[in-house]
């Protein structure tokens, strides 16, 4: 599985989530992100959750048995990220550009 999100990641996933920016996000730093996580993934590194809750990346080869749990509090910090995200874009999408009353 973790080889399989690799590839996703090589071939440009997070950038077709993030294709959209957001009000007060840049497409700069969209892009940005899009880029680091495709190097990342180039190089197989893949998140881990540190203590104090930092993010570090691990080469995916060197990760051990007892790091996969530090491995998977990392990706569900990213997905919920993620989710954040994507509520904030069907909150913004919902909320009309012109109040109904005055259109």
């Amino acid at each position: 599985m973790e080889r399989r999100q690799l590839r996703e990641r090589l071939q440009g996933n997070l950038n077709r989530v993030l294709s959209e920016a957001l009000p007060g996000e840049s497409v700069e730093g969209l892009d940005r992100l899009g880029e680091q996580d495709q190097l990342r993934a180039e190089r197989g590194l893949v998140a881990v959750m540190g203590k104090g809750g930092s993010i570090s990346y691990e080469h995916i080869d060197a990760l051990s048995t007892h790091d996969m749990t530090f491995r998977i509090t990392a990706e569900r910090k990213e997905v919920g990220e993620l989710k954040e995200r994507l509520a904030r874009t069907k909150k913004d999408a919902a909320t009309p550009t012109i109040p109904y009353h005055l259109g």
